[in-house]
Order: C-alpha cells, then sequence, then structure tokens
C-alpha cells in the first residue's frame, strides 16, 4: 500500500524563531507519516519525496527563511529564502527534495525572518518512495 500524506495551513501568522503549523490535510493510510501535534510530523523509517510551497505577505521590506528539520538537524539546502525591498510585499518559495531517514524521525519546518509574517500559507506533500 502506498504511504502519503499532505497538509496545509493559510491566513497564519509566522513569528521569528518558531515552528509552523501543519495542519493535516489528508491522512496517511499506512500510518507511516503520522503527526505528534500540528508543529512535528513524525517519519518512519524509509526515503520520502517531500514538496512544500510557503507564502506570505510583509507590510515593510523583509526577509523570509523556511527551513527544513529532521534525521536531529536543520537543511539549509532544502529550505526557502525570500527578500522583500517593497512595502506590502509577497514572499513566496518551493522546495522539493528526497528525504532518507534511516531511522523514525520528526520533521518540522521552521520560521526565521527580520519581521512577523502575515496571510501566511504553506502546501505541503509527502510520498514514501518504494525501494527495492
Amino acid at each position: 500500500m502506498d504511504s502519503f500524506a499532505s497538509f496545509a495551513s493559510y491566513n497564519d501568522q509566522f513569528t521569528d524563531d518558531t515552528l509552523l503549523a501543519l495542519y493535516p490535510v489528508v491522512a496517511d493510510p499506512t500510518g507511516q507519516i503520522t503527526e505528534s501535534d500540528l508543529r512535528h510530523v513524525q517519519l518512519a523509517p524509509g526515503s520520502y519525496l517531500v514538496t512544500y510551497k510557503v507564502s506570505a505577505l510583509f507590510s515593510t521590506p523583509n526577509y523570509m527563511q523556511v527551513t527544513p528539520y529532521y534525521n536531529g538537524q536543520a537543511h539549509l539546502e532544502t529550505g526557502i529564502y525570500f527578500a522583500t525591498t517593497a512595502n506590502g510585499s509577497t514572499t513566496s518559495g518551493a522546495s522539493t527534495f528526497i528525504l532518507v531517514a534511516p531511522t523514525a524521525t520528526t520533521f518540522t519546518l521552521s520560521y526565521s525572518g527580520s519581521a512577523t509574517a502575515r496571510d501566511g500559507q504553506i502546501d505541503m506533500t509527502i510520498l514514501k518512495l518504494r525501494t527495492a
């Protein structure tokens, strides 16, 4: 049986140095991808295709950095960074990557920025890959 799940958040406020909320949209029928709470996704050992998109609004020029955390460390290489130079700017970005979890791991997305972002939106899909 295939293992998959999706998460979303909209009209959220992103505050510096916090974990982003990930509300379940489609639950994994196999139980390989679960949530311990709205900010922590639990992944069973295996390989996963992760894709996510983040957007938000800033009232003044700022920057947004969203960083995935898994396997006990932050992964800047799969994060999103976007800077604005005008008032009322929209920030956005997307990332797709393969996550290899040799053991069970916790997955989170953290936000850091020069100011609080408003009207934040996240769409994330996680697919467990079949390996021979």
